[in-house]
């Protein structure tokens, strides 16, 4: 019975998402914009294997113009340009191993945002140096959703109060797992007393 409740209490405790890897996906930074302005916006490629990530390729809604590229230390990129020459993918190619297990890069743009609201997708490929590629490519609930910019009026407003969601998130996940690593560590020590107990009768 001890045993089940054990078994019970781990999986209760994994349940509630302690070790959640969470937003390990390549986004877009910051996720809202105004309508017609030219904003600074991060791509943000965490590493989500065990392999180093050598090249990363990000196609460019042909709503958004990206004007400028920052140089980012151990990667350089290439362009493709249309007929007009606006930038309509950008590939960023690692000089030596590129980032590593547990490591995350960020790669800015200055970029002219639409002037009609919605939502702009940039599907992006991450390639490791196992030739593995990971495709962020699908819709918002997938496995590997591709990174989006809304465009909205009030945008700052927006970003503030996905922060404040994400932060209550992380407190009620924090407060979740404090709760579950208590009743594990009960059942262990009731555990270890019956053992203990078992041990001093058969003597």
């Amino acid at each position: 019975m001890l045993k089940k409740l054990f078994a019970s209490g781990l999986v209760f405790f994994f349940s509630l998402g302690l070790f959640k890897y969470a937003d390990a996906h390549v986004t877009i930074n910051p996720k809202a914009v105004e309508p017609g302005s030219y904003e600074k916006v991060d791509v943000r490629v965490p590493v989500e294997q065990k392999d180093h990530t050598e090249k990363v390729e990000l196609d460019i809604p042909k709503e958004v113009q990206v004007s400028n590229i920052q140089p980012v230390e151990g990667y350089k990129y290439s362009l493709d340009k249309d007929k007009k020459g606006n930038i309509t993918k950008i590939t960023w190619k690692a000089k030596d191993k590129g980032i590593g297990p547990n490591e995350f890069i960020e790669f800015p743009l200055l970029v002219a945002s639409p002037k009609e609201e919605g939502t702009y997708s940039f599907k992006a490929v991450q390639t490791y140096d196992n030739k593995d590629k990971v495709k962020w490519t699908g819709k918002a609930n997938s496995e590997h959703p591709a990174p989006t910019l809304e465009v909205e009026k009030n945008a700052n407003a927006v970003t503030v109060k996905e922060d404040n969601a994400k932060k209550d998130e992380r407190s009620q996940s924090s407060s979740g797992g404090s709760i579950a690593l208590w009743i594990i560590s009960l059942v262990a020590i009731i555990l270890s007393l019956v053992a203990l107990f078992k041990h001093a009768r058969n003597k």
